[in-house]
């Protein structure tokens, strides 16, 4: 491409193939390329440098992405370190963990022990209270219905003992020996249940426990072997049909009964050579449910009635 070149001295102007500098023929001047050029060379260098500049965008960009994620575990260090979480299931009760409000006003005006200063008891009825109920009575079995429970328990055991011992006697008069093997078993129930069974029975008595609130009935019964145990509730409409069963003794126990379960059992005898029925027996089986064994069943039951069965009846009376 042909540039023209000038001489600045007299303005002769040529066309040159490489664009070097001439003399002039006019006036022996130095003939020069036009300043148009030297601009031309700062544009390009201009572009170059912003083509520079745009190359180097992507490490400013590539800089930003390893920041990135800095900034980002920056912002999940802080997720991390929060293992309280975690720990709450384990310090959560089930209870007020002693929280709970008592009330013995209603407790106290029929004379009735509101059993609060019983700390061992208080910590058992604190399991299953909540924060948002009233205790106003909590009580155990009579511990003297507790031993009679566990003697009778006792004479059972004894009992069923003396029945293996003596039909493994008779059964080893008269069948091979390895038959009164059997009844044996028998009398180790019975040795078992007589030796055991009372010691199990006053120790399931001394954790079981009763008590009212604002709110509901509750049945603790301790299991006979271990330190578990189970709580039923009964709400306000479930002791409506409550009814009292006087103990013989001692004096003003009994039981407080909220339901009664009755299971019949059908027993057929049945004729060997002809096959068909000759009589029939049914055998019933009572449960009573409630506040069983303890002591001034009366003054309970009219507890009972005033803290619970009251907003009962007054919903009865706006109907």
């Amino acid at each position: 491409m042909a540039i023209t070149i000038k001489c600045p001295d007299c303005g002769h102007t040529k066309q040159s193939d490489d664009g070097d500098e001439e003399t002039c023929p006019e006036c022996e001047g130095t003939m020069v390329p036009p300043a148009k050029k030297k601009y031309q060379a700062k544009t390009k260098s201009l572009e170059e440098e912003s083509r520079g500049k745009k190359k180097t965008k992507p490490r400013d960009d590539e800089d930003d992405e390893d920041e990135k994620p800095k900034k980002k575990t920056a912002k999940s260090a802080p997720v991390e370190e929060l293992p309280d979480e975690d720990e709450k299931p384990k310090t959560k009760k089930k209870g007020g963990g002693g929280d709970f409000q008592r009330d013995p006003t209603a407790a106290e005006a029929i004379e009735l022990n509101p059993g609060f200063k019983n700390k061992a008891l208080m910590a058992q009825v604190a399991e299953e209270i909540s924060r948002t109920e009233v205790l106003h009575w909590c009580g155990r079995m009579c511990p003297e219905i507790a031993q009679r429970n566990a003697r009778m328990l006792m004479f059972v055991g004894i009992g069923i003992a003396c029945v293996g011992c003596l039909f493994s006697a008779i059964f080893f008069a008269v069948a091979p020996w390895f038959v009164g093997l059997i009844p044996l078993v028998f009398v180790l129930v019975g040795v078992g249940m007589a030796i055991f069974g009372p010691k199990a029975t006053m120790k399931a008595s001394e954790r079981s426990w009763y008590a009212v609130t604002d709110q509901r009935a509750i049945v603790y019964a301790a299991s006979l072997f271990g330190s578990g145990g189970e709580a039923t509730t009964y709400e306000p409409g479930e002791l409506r049909r409550m009814r009292v069963k006087n103990a013989k003794s001692p004096d003003g126990a009994g039981d407080l009964i909220f339901k009664t379960k009755i299971t019949e059992q059908r027993t057929d005898y049945v004729d060997r050579k002809t096959g068909r029925t000759v009589r029939s027996e049914t055998s019933r089986t009572t449960t009573h449910y409630g506040f069983l064994g303890i002591e001034n069943v009366r003054e309970v039951e009219t507890l009972i009635h005033k803290v619970l069965l009251k907003t009962v009846d007054d919903d009865d009376d706006d109907e």
